[in-house]
This record gives structure tokens, sequence and C-alpha cells, in this order.
């Protein structure tokens, strides 16, 4: 009797060794982000600014300007707010800011003797334990002078990189984009473009919406807590600005950080108006700011921007938080091309007749159900 052959392994040699390299280089490739992770960091931020400075350019465009002429006028701009900014705004903020932060103990004991924050800390001890977190950790005492020059000398490198990339961006990202487009086969090179523009649109105008936004919502903080008295307006509203790139969170984080200062520092009268003002400036944004300013970007599903948020906190802190929904953004708008595509091939075959006839949700409309079942065609 013949013994039964053994089957052959479906793995061969050539299968574990091209699977062996595809995971090779993928732990390559996450070696090397992880190295450079600082420069790109650099490049996202810089692409971020570029698409936020977009709309002025090509406004500029439309009035006869130059792109080149057009470009470095905003540059110009920039570095004009950034130089005023740096001359008569940081002094006082970096002095507001010290002061709030050094106070920030003695005002969490103000807060404690209010009656409702009384009950609140009876139950969860909550005061005590960020009170004696804030004298722990903030120093009472500047550094060593060779870190203290080392970090500037760091962020003044990334400064100036991040403006000149903005700067290459604006001028030769479209050029360097249509010499990508030389490597994607010629019938599909308007379909790619088409729907790189419609994600620069998309993207760019959320991206210049938002800084549009919070700029509007740091004045109101800063010139609100002016008229009120609090002695730390200034980086309030610098740091209401920098929230307001926050979807969701960044709002609710203002909220406490502009009460809490404004009822610790000035009085409790006080720090109600300042939490009406809020509540009134944020009705104001949703109903009217948003929907004027963001008309045309981003529609996304409000737990899908809640998961993203997440994830980009998660990954890279407030920059991930800052630059999780542009992407997001971007991959929305190459899903939707790929999700319109499927549906065009589940409506029709290769030869253009239909196949399946798709629910009503998916075609967009909602027509009368008709008197028998649709069939679908061999």
């Amino acid at each position: 009797m013949e013994t039964p052959r053994r089957p052959r392994s479906q793995v061969t040699p050539r299968t574990v060794w091209t699977v062996a390299s595809h995971v090779l280089a993928l732990v390559t490739v996450l070696w090397l982000l992880t190295r450079v992770w600082t420069v790109l960091s650099w490049v996202m931020v810089a692409l971020f600014l570029a698409l936020a400075a977009h709309p002025l350019v090509l406004w500029m465009e439309r009035h006869q300007v130059r792109r080149g002429a057009a470009v470095f006028s905003v540059a110009l701009l920039g570095l004009g707010l950034l130089s005023a900014l740096l001359m008569t705004l940081v002094p006082m903020l970096v002095e507001q800011g010290l002061a709030l932060v050094r106070a920030a103990p003695d005002y969490i004991d103000r807060l404690q003797h209010l009656s409702w924050v009384e009950k609140l800390d009876e139950r969860y001890d909550v005061v005590d334990r960020v009170s004696a977190e804030l004298r722990q950790h903030i120093p009472m005492a500047p550094g060593p002078v060779i870190g203290v020059v080392t970090n500037l000398l760091q962020k003044l490198a990334a400064v100036v990189t991040i403006s000149v990339l903005t700067i290459f961006f604006l001028l030769f990202g479209p050029d360097l984009f249509d010499k990508t487009l030389q490597w994607v086969e010629p019938s599909r090179r308007e379909h790619w473009r088409g729907l790189a523009h419609e994600m620069h649109r998309t993207v760019g105008g959320y991206v210049a919406g938002a800084f549009l936004i919070s700029f509007i919502g740091g004045v109101v903080t800063a010139v609100s807590t002016l008229l009120l008295g609090v002695p730390y307006f200034m980086a309030l509203g610098l740091a209401m600005a920098v929230l307001g790139l926050i979807p969701f969170i960044g709002s609710t984080l203002g909220l406490f950080l502009v009460a809490g200062t404004t009822f610790a520092s000035v009085g409790m009268k006080e720090g109600f108006i300042a939490v009406g003002i809020f509540v009134v400036y944020q009705q104001v944004e949703g109903n009217l700011l948003q929907p004027l300013i963001q008309r045309r970007t981003l529609k996304m599903n409000p737990l899908l921007i809640a998961l993203v948020m997440l994830v980009g906190t998660a990954l890279a802190g407030l920059l991930g938080a800052l630059l999780a929904l542009p992407i997001a953004g971007a991959v929305q708008v190459i899903l939707e091309d790929r999700l319109a595509r499927l549906h065009e091939q589940w409506r029709t075959g290769k030869d253009g007749v239909t196949r399946v006839i798709l629910a009503p949700e998916d075609q967009g409309t909602r027509p009368r159900p008709p008197a028998e079942p649709p069939l679908i065609q061999h």
C-alpha cells in the first residue's frame, strides 16, 4: 500500500523573505520617523502656516499682484507682526505669565474658601492636591544660564526654519506638485489635480478660518479681562487664542482658566461677569462666526472629530491636537473620492450597463418606492 504524500507547504522561502523584507522596511521607516520627528514637526507647522496664509496670497494675486511679490508682502507682514509682538507684547506677556503662574497656589487657596468649592473639596480633596502639585513643580528661581541660552537658540532656529519653509511652500509648492503629477498616468492627472484642489480648498479654508476665529477669541478675552481689572489680561488672551485652535476641549479649558483667574484675582462679581461674557461669546462664535467663516470647509462627524483629536493628542501632544483635524480633513477628501468611485463601480459594470441599484441614501435621493422590488440584472 502506497503511503500518501504529505501536502506541499504553501509557504515558500520566497514568501518568507518577502514578508521579512516588508517588516524590516516598516521598522526602518518608523525608526527614521522617530529620528527626524523634530524636523518633520517643523515641516507640518510650516505647511499649517502656509495654508493659513494662502488665501491672502490668492487675494493679492486677484488684484494683479504677482505671486512672488504677494508672498514677499505676506512674509514682510508676518515678520512685522512678529517683531512688534517680540518688542512690545512679549515682555508684558512674560511678566504677566510668570506672575500668574507664581500666584496660582495663592489663588487656589482663595478659591478653597468659597462655599461651593469647600463642599467639592470635602468630597474629592481636589484643591489641596492641585495646590501641592503647583508648589512642588513651579520653580521660583530661573534655571541655569547655559540651559536657558541653549533652549533660546533652539527656539530661534525653529522659528527661522519654519518661516523659511512657509515661504518656500507658498512660492514653490504648486510647481513641486505639478512635477509630482508627472509620475501619474496621464489619463488620471486631471482627476488627481482636482482632488488636490479640493483638499487644498477644504483644509486651507479650515486652517485660515480657525486662525481668524481663535484670534477673535483671544482679543475678546484680553479686552474683557482688561476691562474687569484682571492683571493678567495679555497672558489670558494669548492662552485663549492658542486654546481656540483646539476643537471642543479648547473652549472648555479656556472657560475654566479665564473664570478661575478672574474669580481669584478680582472677585466673585467680576468672575461671574467673565463667565457671562464667555458664554455669550461662545454662542456668537458657534452660531455666527463658525457658520460664516467655516461654511465651505471641513464637514466631519463630531464623533470622528473627537476620536481624531484624542489620537493626535496622544501621539504628539499639543502639536498633534492642532494638526490632527487638518490631516484628517485631507484624508477624508481622499476617502470620499474613493467611496464615490466604488459607488460608480457598484452602479455600472465595465460596459456601462447598470448592474446594481443602490439604496436611496447611497444615491443621494429618496424617490418613491416602486410598485415591485427592483431586480438585479445579470
